[in-house]
């Protein structure tokens, strides 16, 4: 039972649909796509006021092996070197079934962006920090929005799906299949409103309402340490009541505890911020990070996101990223008064020392080495991969921010098959239920690498997509495997 606005009571509102799908970011649009493609009825909520969730904050990159790109510029790629990349940056906790199904779609997922949605991506790959080589291409305006407003255009014209937000997912509706006697989802519970409503699902439901990184007292539940005093780059609403209603019927959840903090933010701005499109444009690839009490460098800055955070973390106060203006030319975001004033500017070394309180001599020295690294070719105190346009260090002016870890990305989520499927405790697939992108777990293992999660929330939304609408319930098992 509800009541409505005059307070009387009134029957819970039902509909049937064919598919409801619970997220509007990557993963959710593409899967609401595909599946409407294929004449299936969609039901597209969220509860946020506003679609697009974090993806809308995502910088626009994303992974793909054997692009025109890298054939382009000569680049070396392959499907097993991805996957061992993004093995080592999760120390093996990756489920190679999904790195596998994920990656060797890597290129034909980019291409359905363009195709599909009209999404134009530069030239140029960018070096993102784990990766052995340049795979990640960037959209034209370093913005999730580059991919997210074509693909919000295109599902608002179909007929077939229909986008709700300020709709919160409450629960699932389940009932019992008769032949073996396990339940399988038919539905969910939602709430707009303050109206509840009851939404049948004759082929099933997909997860895609992200990760949990705001919900603090969840993720401090996970990593203790990680509790009121770290902030993070996510939109408010990345909580971790969907996860919780799935453990209630049995999911199974992978690594939860594996919470990726973003290396390149900055103290001095909330959220996400301006900071890390400098940072992984030039900062890091064209620069250097200083510990400022030492005034030297003490990682490598291409290493993964989870080596770099915890270097960062050890020196117990924020650190400096650093480059002249050569390199900052190289910033995703090109006006850097945009960045300002989280971004300094500096005329000599002096200015640098002086603004962070470093020794201006150890620092020329510091510098002056990692130039001589530069025209070597080698980076041999850290192993920085140095790409074939890295410069010396010395235009000025210098720029620079300060740096602080944020969490940014939970790894852990629910447990799926390569068919996008969550899967029980007990080792089945939960009938009528499939997720995708950062609700799930298992893909980037202990830590992600940058570029990767687009990709993740891309492929597996499509193949949730595909795979629900060809599902028949009546029949334990009955997928199609439609991925690509």
């Amino acid at each position: 039972m509800s009541t409505n606005t005059n307070n009387e009571t009134m029957q819970t509102v039902t509909r049937r649909v064919d598919a409801a799908v619970i997220g509007s970011g990557f993963a959710g649009l593409s899967a609401a796509y595909e599946a409407a493609k294929l004449g299936k009825r969609v039901l597209l909520i969220d509860k946020m006021p506003n679609p697009g969730g974090n993806s809308v904050m995502n910088a626009g990159q994303i992974a793909a092996v054997g692009s025109p790109n890298q054939e382009k510029a000569g680049i070396k790629d392959s499907v097993e070197l991805m996957k061992q990349d993004m093995l080592d940056a999760g120390v093996s906790l990756n489920h190679p079934n999904l790195l596998e199904k994920m990656i060797s779609q890597s290129w034909d997922t980019v291409k359905w962006t363009m195709t599909e949605f009209g999404i134009q991506y530069r030239d140029r790959l960018t070096q993102m920090g784990g990766h052995s080589v340049p795979r990640t291409l960037s959209t034209m305006n370093h913005s999730g929005r580059d991919i997210i407003d074509p693909m919000l255009s295109k599902i608002q014209y179909m007929p077939n799906v229909k986008l709700e937000m300020k709709t919160k997912f409450e629960r699932f509706i389940l009932e019992k299949n008769d032949e073996n006697g396990q339940d399988e989802v038919a539905g969910i519970e939602v709430s707009h409103n303050g109206v509840t409503q009851d939404v049948i699902c004759d082929k099933g439901v997909i997860l895609a309402s992200g990760g949990f990184s705001a919900d603090i007292p969840f993720r401090k539940i996970q990593v203790p340490t990680f509790g009121e005093k770290v902030m993070s780059t996510n939109q408010p609403g990345a909580t971790a009541e969907v996860i919780k209603e799935s453990l209630k019927i049995s999911a199974l959840p992978v690594q939860l505890s594996h919470i990726q903090l973003g290396p390149w933010t900055s103290p001095d701005e909330s959220g996400f911020g301006l900071a890390p499109f400098f940072c992984i444009g030039a900062g890091f690839p064209y620069g250097i990070i200083i510990d400022p009490d030492t005034s030297t460098r003490f990682v490598n800055e291409l290493g993964n996101r989870y080596e770099r955070s915890m270097a960062i973390l050890k020196m117990c106060h924020p650190v400096v990223c650093m480059t002249d203006s050569e390199g900052a030319k190289h910033s995703l975001e090109k006006d850097l008064t945009k960045l300002e004033p989280t971004l300094k500017a500096h005329n000599s070394i002096e200015e640098v020392a002086e603004e962070y309180g470093m020794d201006p001599i150890v620092l020329r020295e510091t510098i002056d080495k990692y130039n001589a690294s530069v025209a070597m070719g080698e980076d041999e105190d850290f192993g920085k991969l140095l790409r074939e346009d890295a410069a010396p260090l010395v235009k000025f002016p210098f720029y620079s921010v300060r740096l602080w870890p944020k969490v940014h990305h939970c790894m852990g989520g629910l447990h799926i098959n390569s068919d996008a499927q969550v899967m029980h405790v007990d080792g089945y697939p939960i009938k009528g239920l499939f997720a995708a992108g950062e609700v799930t777990g298992g893909v980037h293992g202990g830590d992600r690498l940058g570029s990767c999660a687009t990709l993740d929330c891309i492929a597996f939304g499509r193949i949730a997509g595909k795979n629900v609408a060809t599902f028949n319930k009546k029949k334990e098992g009955d997928l199609h495997n439609v991925a690509t």
